[in-house]
């Protein structure tokens, strides 16, 4: 699979106060599990503070399509998902 940056923007303050009240009665369990496909994952997440209604994050999945397939039930919170396709050659600022 190949390596995604995802911007996220929501549609608007409610849409995102909706989006952390739903994600906020989820266990980690059930996240992993929406966030999980044979051809998309999640593997990490950024949230922005305040009123900021952009979040990123990084997916692999075998194409865009596949990311937005496993992101179709969360699609009214947003705007149309913004994709960056990266290497899989990392520098690790924080590797000793």
């Amino acid at each position: 699979m190949k390596n995604y940056i995802v911007t996220h923007t929501f549609k608007s303050k409610e849409a995102k106060a909706k989006m952390m009240e739903v994600t906020g009665s989820m266990s980690m369990e059930d996240m992993t599990k929406a966030m999980t496909s044979d051809n998309a994952k999640c593997q990490m997440s950024w949230n922005t503070p305040g009123d900021n209604l952009t979040m990123f994050c990084w997916w692999k999945g075998t194409d865009p399509d596949a990311i937005n397939k496993q992101l179709e039930s969360m699609n009214d919170f947003y705007e149309p998902h913004k994709f960056v396709e990266c290497t899989d050659n990392i520098i690790d600022f924080n590797a000793n």
